[in-house]
């Protein structure tokens, strides 16, 4: 969760298999440059280019965020074949467990997310305290003894100021 010109990014990462192909690819130039440079005595232009080209991966890879708009939630990633922007009122339900977080929405498929624990409680307080939502959250972890949420339901707030 970062707050940047008003506006407060809560990252995620997408579904396991997608995450691990993407950083493998984000890594390889890296690993490419460090192969080259051992095989040669100078230092070749390659390399620049390879060490280029992973910052970049590495930049756009952590380019993948929600933001809470005034009537949508505006899911920000790199594939333009999916929609960016969600109305709050068309969720019914999330579903969430100990890593993932499960959109469930009106007359779409559901769209899975992993984010970190204390990213996943900001965004689900924001959410739930938006106006619009008039869906559900639904705690599908079954390890209650070790399950963060029971610690977090104790704790009182103070709803958000909009």
């Amino acid at each position: 969760m970062i707050k940047i010109f008003g506006k407060v990014r809560y990252h995620w990462q997408p579904e396991l298999s997608w995450f691990i192909t993407y950083w493998s690819i984000a890594i390889a130039p890296i690993f490419l440059s460090l192969a080259l440079v051992y095989e040669h005595t100078t230092i070749p232009r390659n390399i620049f280019i390879l060490f280029i080209l992973f910052v970049v991966l590495v930049g756009l890879g952590f380019h993948r965020y929600f933001v809470i708009e005034r009537d949508y939630l505006r899911i920000i990633s790199l594939n333009p074949f999916k929609p960016s922007r969600v109305k709050i009122s068309d969720i019914e339900k999330i579903e969430v467990t100990k890593s993932t977080l499960t959109l469930v929405m009106i007359h779409q498929k559901k769209r899975l997310f992993y984010m970190r624990k204390w990213t996943k409680k900001y965004f689900l307080d924001d959410l739930a305290l938006h106006p619009d939502f008039k869906g559900e959250v639904e705690l599908m972890d079954n390890f209650i003894n070790l399950d963060y949420f029971e610690f977090y339901q104790k704790e009182k707030k103070a709803p958000n100021q909009r």
